[in-house]
């Protein structure tokens, strides 16, 4: 029996789409099943989940709105595919750090066709850059800026908001949405001991004793008493 292997066939990219929303999956699944040069081979919502199918089902490239971090609280699967970033933004910190987080590839929605992000997806699945023209003029700007000229430090927010770390002022905007420890960890790339820390630090700072007191604090709602 003839199979796609004894004929020499080139075999099929395998991509996998990780969005926390439904419509822009559909979106980007129905481009790429029109293409001969990729199966998509499913989908993930969160990056613990997309951190998991990358690896069950052996992906060459994550089609992803936010790059998977590096850093020590980040799931690190034998099988790494390349990653390709299609985001709303092309602002350069967020270009810069999806780069170095490890992405290939970066579109910005509005600044490609479907026949760009297919490329795109063949680009990265062979190791090849492949990035909108917004993103391209980011980077470029990153590498105008002189290494030595120190950022200015950015003043502080007024409220509760500038008595916590930019992490912990994440953190507490997914808990005012009423996220559980646990989908925020998945949605910050952290462990659920590592929310749980940053929510004792909050409280410390913020003055308050319970969850529903913080929340009332961020919101103005009510006044804390924040540690000296």
């Amino acid at each position: 029996m003839l199979t796609q292997a004894s004929l020499g066939a080139t075999p099929r990219i395998r991509a996998l789409i990780s969005d926390d929303n439904l419509l822009v999956r559909l979106g980007i699944r129905s481009v790429l099943e029109t293409s001969d040069r990729i199966s998509v081979i499913g989908e993930a919502a969160c990056p613990a989940e997309t951190a998991g199918r990358a690896v069950s089902l052996a992906a060459d490239v994550i089609v992803t709105s936010r790059a998977v971090p590096s850093g020590h609280d980040a799931p690190r699967p034998v099988h790494r595919p390349a990653v390709l970033v299609v985001a709303h933004s092309a602002e350069q910190h967020l270009v810069v750090q999806a780069l170095r987080d490890g992405a290939i590839g970066y579109l910005v929605h509005g600044q490609f066709a479907a026949a760009d992000l297919v490329k795109a997806v063949v680009a990265t699945a062979g190791g090849h850059p492949y990035m909108s023209p917004g993103a391209v003029a980011a980077v470029v700007e990153s590498l105008r800026t002189p290494a030595s000229t120190p950022e200015p430090e950015p003043e502080p927010e007024p409220g509760p908001r500038g008595l916590v770390s930019r992490r912990e002022a994440e953190l507490m905007d997914n808990i005012v949405r009423g996220r559980t420890n646990r989908e925020i960890a998945g949605r910050l790339y952290i462990t659920e001991k590592t929310v749980k820390n940053h929510v004792n630090h909050i409280y410390l700072k913020l003055g308050a004793r319970t969850r529903a007191e913080a929340i009332a604090i961020w919101l103005g709602l009510a006044d804390g008493q924040p540690a000296a």
